[in-house]
């Protein structure tokens, strides 16, 4: 999707900068040297004890992490003063990066995950004393890419932090009597490329649990075409099949992405399946027998997306050829087959990469996605083809862009009025932490950025169906896959917090509070009075754990001497890259309620983590 090559190089050129200007002269540091040890496998009580193998490191200096990473550690002693201000009783913090990420200690316990994008803070203190010594210790991860490439510590800098942020609970009203609509459950979709490793009916058990409600799949016609020995076109409908009898276990709705090119339909031989149809009325009727296997076998499928990310590429076209008058051709002989089958049937795209922008000075990692959108927008708007959503996909970006790619989106609609009246929503077809394989997405700060990207981006960028790529990888080993769940239905970090959504309550309720670090929504169900909140604490750098007091108020009766319960995604807990016996979702604390209408409940909330504090009536 995005150009590696461009990320790779802001990464290097943002630690090099680090790693020249945080020397420990510089951020005001006294400590002894970093010290080194390439065997990441140990424990922290042996990092702890020493031993042989260490050798000294300063920031800067190259070192290896393979296998299972590399240790660093050092001794922290805290100055009197930090760019000139006294420590004395204030908090300290140490900010760390280094090239792949890694988790972070302080005398001995885990603080936090963090990676090269999301740089991480240890908190050394809440109440500094000039002289004191911590000890400090990062378990580096390999670079995923190359572990035999060199790493740095990127940052190593102590910095004072603000006290109320770190030592006095945050004060958070939630009226239990105030609702303000449904709560959306945005968190409710798959995506899927290649097909699913396997079918099974507990794999399918698990996405029910998380009530998986949209599953959006691509290659569903790769080996749908072959010709017999006349060279007659025959349908083989076993990998649809398969597909659709899936959706149908999960009792989800299906979204088909169209895609990718029969070898017996392709223009010309591509190894990937990427090529455009050699007879686009091939194709179109392709659609047309699909659609109706479809309706004929009970299994209706509703939304049918145009291919898959035609603008960067993946719709292959000969020398000469506009891929985007190849796209709309494409376009056109889909809808007709489909429509021709199935009339109420709703049919979208462009299903860009990265969103709605062509490539520029400011955006290096787009590729053709205003001319796609708009040439889309366009042709329909020419034609009178049906454009019912609008998809695209996104990766790795924060929730502003993603938001302004929607902005964008509804701009480029309004000069196109006929075409625009027709688009009922939009869909994010793939999305995830990031596209390549990455740490974060095996643990809980991969869980944390979709949980924020949710939050702070789907629900208010109006994105109907985001999903979320992917459902599950093949095995059970931690490489930093997109999977959801592992391969043997283990889940990971993520699918509990996914499983945190799905536990909300109906209704929203209103709630005081605004923060660019901690996000909060609460939920009552009507019928039984269930009261339900989310916490999230997840910063897009240097977090550190948050306090809270949550007040609530007009507590529905029902609920006189019920129960709360908190359940927790964190560095600890529902979280199998830190203990795989301990991948399921974890209720960490139950506590009765009492008789008042009125309660406040003080807890502490780690950095990326999530909490879902429910309250239920007596017996539940």
């Amino acid at each position: 999707m995005y150009s590696r090559f461009f990320l790779i190089c802001q990464v290097i050129l943002l630690c090099a900068a680090a790693a020249a200007s945080q020397t420990p002269e510089a951020s005001g540091l006294e400590w002894t040297d970093w010290l080194y040890h390439s065997n990441g496998a140990m424990k922290i009580a042996e990092v702890r004890r020493g031993g042989d193998g260490w050798s000294a490191l300063k920031p800067g200096e190259a070192f290896k992490a393979r296998g299972e990473g590399a240790w660093l550690k050092a001794s922290v002693i805290l100055p009197a003063t930090i760019d000139g201000v006294s420590v004395v009783g204030q908090p300290v913090g140490m900010r760390i990066n280094s090239d792949a990420g890694g988790e972070i200690y302080v005398d001995g316990a885990l603080q936090m995950r963090y990676d090269n994008d999301h740089a991480g803070l240890a908190l050394l203190t809440r109440s500094a004393k000039p002289g004191a010594t911590v000890r400090v210790a990062v378990r580096v991860f390999r670079n995923l890419g190359d572990e035999n490439a060199d790493q740095r510590i990127g940052e190593a800098r102590l910095v004072l932090l603000d006290l109320a942020r770190v030592n006095v609970h945050s004060k958070v009203a939630v009226d239990c009597s105030k609702t303000s609509g449904d709560f959306k459950r945005a968190f409710a979709g798959m995506s899927q490329g290649w097909g699913m490793s396997d079918y099974n009916d507990d794999t399918a058990a698990r996405f029910r649990d998380i009530r998986i409600e949209w599953f959006r799949m691509d290659n569903i016609f790769t080996d749908a075409v072959k010709r017999d020995q006349s060279g007659k076109v025959v349908y083989d409908w076993t990998g649809l099949d398969r597909r659709l009898d899936f959706m149908k276990k999960i009792g989800c709705t299906f979204i088909a992405c169209v895609s990718y090119m029969p070898e017996a339909l392709e223009a010309f031989p591509n190894q990937d399946r990427h090529a455009r149809p050699a007879s686009y009325d091939e194709w179109e009727e392709l659609c047309y027998q699909a659609a109706r296997h479809c309706i004929e076998t009970g299994r209706r499928v509703p939304y049918w997306e145009v291919w898959n990310e035609s603008n960067s590429g993946w719709l292959a076209v000969k020398d000469g050829e506009d891929r985007l008058t190849e796209y709309l051709k494409l376009y056109d002989a889909t809808w007709r087959g489909v429509r021709r089958a199935d009339p109420k049937a709703l049919i979208g795209g462009p299903c860009n990469a990265s969103g709605p922008w062509n490539q520029s000075p400011e955006r290096n990692y787009a590729t053709h996605g205003e001319e796609f959108m708009r040439g889309l927008l366009e042709h329909c708007e020419k034609t009178g083809a049906p454009l019912d959503f609008i998809s695209w996909h996104e990766y790795f970006h924060p929730p502003d862009i993603i938001r302004e790619e929607a902005e964008v989106t509804r701009r480029y609609m309004k000069d196109y009025p006929k075409a625009a009246r027709g688009v009922r929503e939009f869909m994010i077809t793939e999305w995830n932490y990031a596209w390549w394989p990455d740490w974060p997405q095996d643990h809980e700060l991969g869980a944390c950025w979709a949980a924020n990207s949710i939050l702070r981006a789907m629900i208010p960028a109006g994105v109907a169906k985001p999903c979320f790529f992917f459902a599950k990888d093949g095995d059970d080993s931690f490489r930093g896959g997109w999977g959801m769940l592992m391969g043997p239905n283990r889940p990971k970090a993520v699918y509990n917090a996914a499983k945190l959504f799905s536990m909300m309550a109906p209704k929203q309720l209103k709630t005081s509070f605004s923060d660019p670090e901690v996000a909060i929504v609460a939920a009552t169900d009507p019928r039984t009075g269930r009261t339900t909140v989310l916490v999230l604490n997840y910063a897009e750098r240097y977090g550190v754990e948050r306090k809270l007091a949550l007040a609530f108020t007009n507590l529905d009766r029902r609920l006189k001497n019920g129960t709360l319960k908190r359940w927790v995604v964190d560095k600890e807990h529902s979280n199998a890259f830190h203990n795989k016996d301990r991948a399921e979702l974890e209720c960490v604390s139950t506590a009765p309620l009492g008789g008042s209408g009125h309660r406040v409940e003080q807890i502490s909330v780690p950095t990326n983590s999530l909490t879902l504090l429910e309250i239920v009536p007596k017996g539940q």
